[in-house]
């Protein structure tokens, strides 16, 4: 009988991952949200099927390698399209069932080392529909194949030390053998997917050495022969991209005094991020409440969270229950190391490169996926060690309100995403006129724009970029497009002689508000002076030099 109630409650835990899977889809009937990056992923794998090579095609044929990714999510989208999948539907499918997987996954584990049902679908409620999590998930990025390598990885360290050694460490089952390579395959195919997992590698080396037994010569061993393995896909990948490119990334070493300010606005960011964990959007800049609440939010949540490890760890301890032995423990004091190591990550990225990257829900989800995992991994701890009906009873009814508060925010923004879309495949761009205008135009000419990626994509022609939206200070003299300095700027000389077009979108206004401030509307109207407009459309237009 307990057999089949296991059975029974083991099967139940794919309900919440179906449900992720159709929320998902519903959110995504317009196709995967597609934006810059998207674009590169999937047109990169489209010229690696067409034999050109992992990378991207120029206006005039040239041949750029994969530019500043990691390779992974691209080769899986292709090996997808190798069967015959369009691409698009392959990056859909890929996040739709990574989600669906990383929900089982959550559920199976907490159920191994909970041995509570109500707790493993509790979390998988949680995620399935998580407010931060569902617009992740619902973009053709590589966050959601990297999330499902990582905590696979971590999933599988934890079935390691879970199999035992021998007194000295120096005998390994097999099965034990087999689980840590692929706990070590796993992390380094996360990295290989996405930069930021390389936390995921560092948990695994830290959970060789601090919970694997036997003496430190041993572990330290294991350590090495974790770190290459996991580290060899990566390793091929840099060795293979310097060699064609000599660079690796878009970024350069900030100043000092930049690295100063960026540590303080960090923090500040991250405490964003966090907030919007807690409450909506819109209640972080129109709160129905007085604001000043939201400035406590975060600071409560944190020190909860942190006095919640603590107080079990001294319960546990004060109980002769502490033990580094027991599978619930090793596996919350993974996750709470993959926080650490996680934001220690981004926090050095973020100071020390320019331009920065972006410190937003989306960069900060795998470590949202690993706080809620943490908090039922310690409400299962709590009922362990505090036997009082009582605690069970406000444990899992703040578990019950959690589920039902992310339910109502899920809900709204999966009917907003169903209405419009997102990115490239939104109900807006698919009706832009000026994309309509731009295949039009003869296959001989070349185009500029501010909006490369969204010609590449709609229309799969490569265009030149205008320069002018990524300089980091503003022109001090205003001239048309074409009339500036033409020495470094290619794309422009090409427009004056004629043998290109401007495609000019009207997301311009935003792109250059940060130059410019007060006086953007007086800068594009300058880029446009005297230019000849043969194209108008609501969302922009097409010119040229001189009327052809």
């Amino acid at each position: 009988m307990n057999r089949e109630k296991s059975s029974f409650s083991f099967w139940l835990l794919f309900l919440p991952a179906l449900l992720g899977f159709a929320l998902l889809r519903l959110a995504t009937r317009w196709g995967p949200g597609i934006g810059g990056d998207a674009t590169i992923y999937i047109e990169s794998a489209r010229n690696f099927l067409a034999g050109h090579g992992l990378g991207l095609l120029g206006p005039r044929g040239e041949f750029r390698l994969l530019p500043y990714f990691p390779p992974f999510y691209s080769l899986v989208i292709a090996a997808l399209g190798w069967m015959g999948v369009d691409l698009v539907a392959a990056a859909h499918w890929v996040n739709m069932l990574s989600f669906a997987g990383l929900i089982f996954l959550t559920g199976a584990v907490t159920l191994r080392i909970s041995r509570s049902w109500l707790l493993a679908l509790a979390i998988e409620l949680l995620l399935a529909m998580s407010p931060v999590l569902i617009p992740t998930y619902s973009w053709a990025m590589s966050e959601p194949l990297s999330f499902l390598l990582g905590f696979a990885a971590l999933v599988s360290m934890l079935s390691y030390l879970g199999v035992g050694v021998s007194a000295n460490g120096s005998s390994v089952p097999r099965r034990g053998k087999v689980l840590l390579l692929l706990s070590a395959l796993l992390a380094g195919c996360s990295f290989l997917t996405r930069y930021s997992s390389v936390a995921f590698v560092a948990v695994g080396v830290l959970g060789v050495l601090l919970l694997d037994v036997g003496r430190v010569g041993i572990r330290l061993l294991k350590v090495l022969r974790y770190a290459l393995v996991a580290l060899f896909p990566m390793t091929v990948w840099v060795v293979y991209d310097l060699t064609h490119t000599a660079a690796l990334a878009s970024r350069s070493l900030e100043s000092s005094t930049g690295m100063a300010s960026r540590f303080v606005n960090f923090w500040q960011l991250l405490q964003e991020v966090i907030l919007f964990w807690l409450i909506p959007d819109s209640w972080i800049y129109a709160p129905r409440y007085p604001s000043s609440l939201n400035t406590f939010l975060v600071p409560l949540f944190v020190l909860a969270l942190l006095g919640g490890v603590l107080l079990v760890a001294w319960k546990l301890r004060r109980a002769g229950s502490l033990r580094f032995q027991d599978q619930s423990q090793q596996f919350g004091l993974l996750l709470l190391l993959f926080i650490l190591l996680y934001l220690l990550v981004l926090l050095v990225v973020y100071v020390m490169t320019y331009p920065p990257i972006t410190i937003g829900s989306r960069m900060l989800s795998p470590a949202h996926i690993a706080v809620l995992w943490l908090v039922v991994v310690l409400m299962s701890l709590s009922l362990h060690v505090w036997r009082a009906r009582g605690v069970r009873v406000v444990l899992l009814a703040g578990l019950a309100l959690a589920i039902v508060w992310y339910g109502w925010r899920s809900a709204r923004i999966v009917a907003q995403y169903y209405q419009t879309g997102l990115g490239y495949t939104s109900t807006a761009w698919r009706a832009s006129g000026t994309i309509e205008a731009v295949k039009d135009l003869p296959q001989d000419i070349l185009l500029v724009s501010n909006e490369t990626n969204a010609i590449l994509f709609l229309t799969g022609r490569p265009a030149y970029p205008l320069m002018e939206i990524y300089r980091d200070h503003p022109l001090e003299v205003f001239s048309a497009y074409g009339s500036g300095d033409l020495t470094a700027d290619e794309p422009q000389r090409l427009f004056r002689e004629g043998k290109a077009v401007l495609v000019l979108f009207d997301t311009i206004d935003d792109q250059l508000v940060g130059l410019y401030g007060d006086r953007t509307a007086e800068r594009i109207a300058a880029l446009v002076k005297g230019l000849y407009r043969a194209t108008r459309a609501e969302d922009g237009g097409i010119f040229y030099y001189h009327k052809p």
